[in-house]
């Protein structure tokens, strides 16, 4: 009778584990799915924000599995971790030269390339006026503008534009140093 009630609670105690196992699984899908559709670098807030009622060490410990999922998986993607826990799922350096080609679109546009540039040339003393008088008055500016802060990569800062940190991640800039990005030369 004994044996049979320490099976019962076995059983009962695996079953548990593999419940916890799925529900685990499918929150890493999750995560994983949103860091694709987001085609941009998401912050532990941001994916915490679709769990409410996971901790976010908890989710900080799933996302830090799948990136050791992605270590040992044959694929061409991986999940990069960047500095203040900010995530991004981006395809490896090794296969873009060869499907770059196929892309639908990137992220920012011409317009908004060349404000960037303008911007960081002006650091750290970049204002609209600054930026007006480098390229001309023109509405195309101040939409692209408008569309940079909305995307993180800069902010206003009283009268002046900032360029935020999203700005180095996305462009995979290892320093801040304006001065040394400056001399960067293609």
């Amino acid at each position: 009778m004994l044996s049979h009630n320490r099976e019962i609670i076995y059983s009962e105690s695996e079953d548990y584990n593999r419940i916890q196992r799925v529900k685990n699984d499918e929150t890493k899908r999750y995560i994983e799915a949103a860091l694709f559709h987001a085609r941009r670098i998401l912050s532990l807030d941001e994916i915490s924000s679709i769990f409410p009622d996971i901790s976010k060490n908890n989710i900080l410990n799933f996302i830090h599995e799948l990136i050791e999922e992605y270590k040992t998986m044959v694929t061409s993607f991986e999940i990069i971790e960047y500095s203040d826990n900010r995530f991004e799922l981006k395809i490896k350096d090794f296969t873009l030269n060869s499907v770059g080609k196929f892309t639908q679109g990137d992220l920012l546009k011409i317009s908004d390339v060349k404000i960037l540039a303008v911007i960081a040339y002006l650091q750290p003393n970049a204002t609209r006026r600054e930026i007006r008088l480098k390229l001309g008055n023109s509405s195309t500016m101040y939409k692209s503008i408008n569309r940079l802060k909305k995307l993180n990569f800069i902010v206003e800062d009283n009268k002046f534009v900032k360029l935020t940190q999203f700005f180095f991640d996305y462009f995979q800039l290892k320093t801040k140093n304006i001065e040394l990005i400056k001399t960067i030369h293609e």
